[in-house]
């Protein structure tokens, strides 16, 4: 083929068959490209549709949770207006929050697996006072000997 390039002469009768086999197998070449960009196409769209079943999965499950989660939204809103309401005292909002900590804690000592909870941040909670045990009566120390007398 380099030859055909370089030399401009006249063509000698095999070229058109060269060219022509040349030119069927850019055909071919040219057809398994497109068969390949369209198989390609359709693996891209099939992948599109996969992420978008997935996303669409995840936004309605994130909406569940979200509706489930209303009630206590609706506490935590109540619980900071009632903070509000309080003032913006720093000392007056500690206070509520030790309140509420109390509440939790005293909670915790009727219910034993809540109190492991509690304590898993930070809450202590007192255990219920042991009984106080009677004073051991101290045995009558001996008396000194006297000393020795010379």
């Amino acid at each position: 083929m380099s030859d055909l390039t370089n030399n401009p002469g006249p063509t000698s009768p095999a070229t058109p068959t060269s060219g022509s086999s040349e030119l069927a197998e850019l055909k071919a070449t040219c057809d398994a490209l497109e068969s390949q960009t369209h198989t390609l196409r359709v693996v891209l769209l099939l992948a599109i549709g996969a992420l978008a079943i997935f996303f669409w999965r995840e936004a309605s499950y994130n909406g569940m949770l979200a509706t489930g989660m209303q009630p206590q939204i609706a506490q935590i809103s109540q619980f900071v207006a009632q903070l509000e309401k309080q003032g913006s005292s720093y000392e007056k909002q500690v206070q509520a929050l030790q309140g509420v900590a109390q509440r939790l804690a005293d909670y915790g000592k009727m219910h034993p697996d809540y109190a492991q909870i509690l304590a898993k941040y930070g809450i202590v909670v007192a255990a219920a006072p042991a009984p106080a045990a009677p004073p051991v009566a101290k045995p009558a120390a001996a008396p000194a000997p006297a000393p020795a007398k010379k």
